[in-house]
């Protein structure tokens, strides 16, 4: 959905550009100011006593302003005896009548809640209806809900939606919290045939069933037969290209592409990046989950992306948006967070979604670049939880560090501590359990368990409801050929968790570059390990993969014959900057070597002239190393560059 959610699976839209970045898209922030104006006033309808069934929108948008005449029939289950029955519905909506068998009912409508008395109890089990007519202009225009404008040269007229979190009812009656999805839905559109001279076209959820013009009108009738939530059912109107191909693996299923006229030369043969993209989605998750119907990318005047159901809305087409909201339809759409405290199920998921894209399509090195901005990102500031213990604060719960990023990376943690084969094959678990339902953190963390076997509370204690990372020591010691002695030391940067327990890469290499990778199971403070490298090692590198959330990493590696001090020898100044003056007398280096704090070799200086120059280094805290003919010299230099 946006590239904030609020409960929202939410429309996370973001372009590869702005994923790229290690700041959170601008988009973000128009999010969080949207939500935050729907927050102030979301009081809920007393909803709990019936589940619906079936609603069906009957809806004519005004194409030249924000005004709507709609007609909701609405079936629903009675789960207790009801007297009454309560919608969400905006204020600024006039209601014209609530009919039910033919007679109309009383009701009143004020705090956003319309209540409708009934004439007599309705049994617990019973399945009845009601119809309500309405009409008004919806609140909150702009980039909130309900959206009237126009794009192009001509100024084609455009409607559209966008619910998310509490805006579906600023234009229709509805039920709105997250406890109970529509089990279908029809939505009906009426808007006029021509604008501008341009002929409209409208889109929702599901697959167009009907379509006629009536009194210079068309009327379009869209149909979903699968749950769907509120707030992810949507329309767009104006005068859309539609451009459609099959994707699906096994099962296929139309993939239709709706783009403003002027930019369908452009956004065309972008959209067909989508067709790998589901592809290895299907593979992974199991296969699209409403393949039924359709999937469909519309474009509208949004900042980012919205995952409606069935018809994602695009501001463009550049992949990584397409993949996050694509990704949404398994985490967000068929499975939907239950509370706002878990709302790393969908927008994190979503954003791991893009990474596994890189991976898959780009390479591994292009997915090590995308985690280490990730990681880069997060550890940026020292708190912070992925769980969300304050949801009144919008903030919070679309703070992009947290419930996106960080997010994200603990799903890759999950991953390096569960191993591939039972990580992915429990995403395919979940999504088979949890599909068309709500779902919470137990729930995801229970089929974890149950996939592979391991006892997660440590994993999701610290990761999910603590606060913070791990930062590293590791001293490493040579104690026989090519044996070392390998002891972890950790902080916490948040006093919430005392230790996390995770698996360690560190990759032993010699001088010639040959490897010996190791993974360390650290499962207390200063545990000691023995490793046998079978190489001469001259450097040791600690993730190199960026799959921990981690940062400031320090490798002391003591090496045999090292020397802390040698009195012939000495570099100048320190700090540095441009240039490192060597001074040596009576002595002779072989070749010098630099590493960062994280073990790396960064460069190498075969018999060093007095004077290195340090231009390509940045600015930072390095290691060097010389290896003279009186002994190995090591010495911490500071380079402000």
């Amino acid at each position: 959905m946006k590239t904030f959610y609020l409960f929202f699976s939410f429309f996370i839209l973001v372009n590869l550009e702005a994923q790229q970045s290690p700041f959170p898209p601008a988009f973000v922030k128009t999010e969080r100011e949207q939500a935050r104006k729907k927050m102030q006033k979301k009081q809920m309808a007393n909803s709990s006593n019936y589940d619906v069934k079936y609603q069906r929108l009957f809806l004519k948008p005004n194409m030249s302003s924000d005004y709507i005449t709609g007609e909701v029939t609405t079936y629903f289950k009675a789960v207790t005896s009801m007297d009454f029955i309560e919608f969400d519905m905006a204020d600024q909506l006039e209601i014209e009548a609530v009919v039910k068998d033919g007679n109309n009912l009383n009701f009143t409508h004020s705090s956003n809640i319309l209540h409708i008395e009934f004439p007599s109890a309705i049994n617990a089990g019973v399945i009845d209806s009601l119809q309500i007519k309405y009409h008004g202009v919806p609140p909150d225009s702009g980039f909130d809900s309900y959206v009237t404008g126009t794009h192009g040269a001509d100024n084609v007229p455009v409607v559209w939606t966008l619910s998310e979190p509490y805006g579906a009812r600023d234009w229709w009656p509805c039920k709105q919290d997250l406890s109970d999805k529509i089990d279908s839905v029809d939505v009906v559109l009426k808007y006029p045939q021509f604008q501008n001279n341009q002929l409209m076209k409208g889109v929702s959820n599901g697959i167009l069933t009907d379509e006629y013009v009536s009194n210079d009108s068309i009327v379009s009738v869209w149909k979903h037969r699968y749950p769907i939530a509120a707030y992810l059912v949507a329309f767009a109107v104006t005068n859309y290209e539609k451009y459609s191909f099959n994707g699906g693996i096994s099962e296929t299923f139309p993939i239709d592409n709706f783009f403003y006229p002027e930019n369908a030369s452009t956004y065309k043969p972008q959209s067909e990046a989508v067709l790998p993209v589901m592809n290895f989605f299907e593979e992974t998750y199991g296969l699209y989950p409403f393949r039924n119907e359709k999937y469909g990318q519309a474009q509208f005047g949004w900042g980012g992306g919205m995952e409606h159901q069935t018809i994602t809305f695009l501001v463009n087409y550049g992949r990584d948006l397409m993949a996050h909201e694509l990704g949404h339809q398994w985490f967000g759409d068929a499975i939907t967070c239950g509370s706002w405290h878990d709302i790393w199920l969908n927008e994190g998921f979503a954003t791991y979604s893009e990474g596994l894209i890189h991976e898959a399509l780009d390479g591994e090195a292009d997915f090590v670049n995308w985690k280490k901005n990730k990681v880069d990102y997060i550890t940026r500031l020292s708190g912070g939880s992925v769980y969300v213990q304050d949801t009144t604060n919008v903030n919070r719960i679309f703070d992009y560090r947290l419930s996106y990023s960080k997010g994200a990376m603990v799903l890759n943690m999950l991953r390096l501590t569960v191993g591939n084969q039972d990580f992915f094959q429990g995403l395919k678990n979940y999504v088979n359990q949890k599909e068309y339902s709500f779902a919470l953190t137990p729930d995801f963390k229970e089929v974890m368990q149950n996939t592979s076997g391991k006892n997660l509370d440590e994993f999701f204690n610290d990761w999910i409801y603590g606060a913070g990372y791990p930062v590293y020591t590791f001293d490493i010691e040579k104690t026989a050929a090519q044996t070392y002695k390998v002891t972890v030391h950790q902080t916490t940067t948040d006093a919430s968790v005392d230790f996390f327990e995770m698996p360690l890469p560190l990759v032993f290499k010699d001088e010639n570059g040959q490897e010996f990778k190791v993974i360390l199971e650290n499962t207390q403070n200063d545990q000691v390990f023995t490793v046998n490298a079978g190489i001469e090692v001259d450097q040791v590198e600690f993730d190199p993969g960026y799959d921990i959330i981690t940062r400031n990493t320090t490798i002391n590696l003591d090496l045999s014959g090292i020397q802390e001090t040698i009195n012939d020898l000495s570099f100048y100044p320190n700090p540095a900057k441009d240039s490192l003056h060597i001074y040596q007398q009576n002595n002779t280096i072989y070749n010098l070597k630099a590493y960062d704090m994280r073990g790396r070799l960064i460069k190498k200086w075969d018999n060093p002239d007095e004077y290195i120059s340090l231009t390509d280094f940045a600015k930072g805290v390095y290691i060097f190393y010389a290896d003279t003919e009186k002994g190995i010299y090591i010495t911490k230099i500071v380079i402000e560059n």
